[in-house]
């Protein structure tokens, strides 16, 4: 007599032996009706972000029966799974595999997709932003059970209840907002031109997140001459790397950090900046003033070092390996917290600190355009207007008596 084969294996926890370093996993098991085999199903998504067992194994328990009533119901039978390269895991998590089922349609997979694409188009450090936001907006299609709804369902009204669920918990700026809702759109764009929707549901969104200025801000003179105090003589590399920015107005991030020995020409007193870290994407030269070059020549003889060394290299001098990204804003960060100043104040300020004392002392703006390698007038006028304002003399030193 033939044993009568089971269409569906209820969900069950593994909890991996109890192990909470490892990843727990509800799991159901259902019939396909084309190849007469099991197809497992594995829901990990909540389950791991608890750190105790107790809490762990209650929110499994929550998951198994919200899915045992649904197959019950018949809500869950069998569909088509699509196995796919899960690109919104961490890193951490996806080092054995990143391959994981979903039912076809899954949002997750379109994400990914696009994500595999974007990987290729992007720098590492903008993926790691397309990421980031993109797994939020996942999170938040989990949570909100529309994570197996078509993507038509994800229309302009639950993008904007998305952006609007994120300035209620995290407080997010309109400029941060303004941030996911351009990656969502460029999502959505990539699903109209798979024809998978028909037009994008990203438009028309209110103006919504605080207002709020999120610009490092200017370092008076005062606080200045503190910092020198301070780091010139327990720092000297960071304070080399803030003259660097304070004098030159190069970007902290990769044209300064990533800067070698041979891109300064003693000869013309410049420094080159290549287009592969350059934030405008074109070599540019920028002029040494005359105390950093006195600085780079007599006091820290950089002329003296193999240049081909990064000038801000590992065990404080030049050398072969670069610091890594956040290295010297903690550092400054240090210093600013120990002399209990606002935490406005950035390592990115000493860049704005410059272009001020030079517009303060008689620099045109078609200078300043070339000191701060903006692409046009119009930016450096926007940049000035916000970061110095108009300035009148007469106001200041003649204005009539009350």
């Amino acid at each position: 007599m033939a044993r009568r084969q089971k269409e569906i294996i209820m969900p069950h926890l593994n909890d991996c032996g109890g192990d909470l370093k490892k990843k727990w996993y509800v799991e159901y098991s259902i019939r396909n009706p084309q190849s007469g085999k099991m197809e497992r199903i594995r829901i990990y998504d909540g389950i791991n972000q608890f750190s105790t067992y107790q809490e762990r194994f209650d929110f499994a328990q929550k998951i198994i029966k919200q899915n045992s009533e649904q197959i019950k119901s018949g809500n869950i039978s069998y569909q088509e799974f699509i196995e796919y390269e899960d690109m919104l895991l961490y890193d951490g998590e996806g080092s054995f595999s990143r391959k994981r089922k979903a039912k076809a349609g899954n949002i997750k997979i379109y994400l990914s997709d696009f994500l595999q694409i974007k990987k290729l188009e992007v720098n590492k450090k903008s993926f790691e932003t397309y990421r980031s936001k993109l797994r939020l907006f996942c999170l938040y299609a989990e949570k909100s059970n529309m994570i197996n709804k078509p993507a038509t369902y994800y229309t302009n009204e639950v993008i904007t209840d998305f952006l609007r669920d994120l300035v209620n918990r995290k407080k997010l700026s309109r400029k941060s907002i303004e941030k996911y809702e351009q990656i969502l759109h460029s999502f959505f764009k990539y699903l109209n031109k798979k024809k998978i929707i028909n037009e994008n549901p990203v438009c028309d969104i209110p103006k919504i997140g605080i207002i709020k200025d999120e610009a490092p801000a200017a370092i008076p003179a005062y606080m200045r001459n503190m910092f020198k105090k301070e780091i010139e003589t327990r720092d000297p590399q960071l304070w080399m790397f803030i003259c660097f920015i304070y004098y030159m107005a190069i970007r902290p991030g990769k044209e300064l950090r990533l800067m070698r020995l041979n891109q300064i020409d003693y000869d013309t007193r410049k420094i080159i900046i290549p287009n592969y870290v350059s934030k405008n994407s074109d070599t540019e030269a920028v002029d040494i003033p005359d105390q950093l070059f006195e600085l780079i020549t007599e006091k820290w003889k950089l002329h003296t070092y193999n240049q081909e060394l990064y000038v801000f290299g590992k065990f404080f001098e030049p050398g072969e390996k670069y610091l890594s990204i956040n290295n010297m804003s903690k550092r400054f960060n240090e210093f600013r917290d120990k002399l209990k100043l606002p935490i406005s104040i950035k390592l990115y300020s000493w860049k704005h600190s410059g272009a001020q004392e030079l517009a303060a002392q008689g620099a045109s703006i078609y200078e300043l355009q070339r000191h701060l390698r903006h692409r046009d007038l119009t930016t450096t006028e926007m940049y000035l207007k916000k970061r110095i304002g108009q300035r009148s003399n007469m106001i200041k030193h003649n204005f009539p008596s009350i």
